[in-house]
């Protein structure tokens, strides 16, 4: 199971991610657009000549979308299928689970099949995403590196 996490906020409440699919964190970028597709992909972004899929982590959790800010991260993963930019709304820390603080996901939760359990922290509960059941829906394009401009 998983020992570390790195929590972030969407809408106000907290998520985490499994470190172990973490692979940086960096500001927002220009995507460049992919039409006609799922709502959640918001393009493609060039991440050092590697093309890939950008999601609007809001979008598929069912939040309301809301305005991007220079400031806005994005939480580069590792996934079963490559890597993908997830755009957050802020990122908080690197935080170590404690032992026995994860329990499973209650089933009429509406993410519970996304969701590898939920936390419970002195300041509030944190939803544990599983990021390959999360993106599993969402229809990720394929792009080679000279389709994009």
């Amino acid at each position: 199971m998983t020992e570390k996490v790195i929590t972030f906020h969407l809408g106000g409440q907290m998520y985490a991610l499994p470190i172990e699919c973490v692979q940086e964190i960096q500001q927002i970028v220009r995507f460049a657009e992919v039409p006609d597709v799922s709502p959640a992909i918001l393009g493609m972004v060039n991440l050092r000549g590697e093309v890939i899929p950008a999601v609007d982590l809001r979008t598929i959790v069912g939040i309301p979308a809301v305005e991007f800010t220079i400031d806005t991260p994005m939480v580069i993963c590792r996934t079963d299928d490559g890597a993908v930019a997830v755009v957050v709304d802020e990122v908080d820390d690197v935080v170590d689970l404690p032992e026995g603080c994860v329990q499973p996901a209650p089933p009429m939760h509406s993410l519970a099949s996304r969701m590898l359990g939920v936390c419970r922290f002195e300041k509030g509960m944190v939803f544990l995403l599983d990021i390959d059941a999360l993106l599993e829906p969402v229809d990720l394009p394929e792009v080679e590196a000279e389709d994009v401009t």
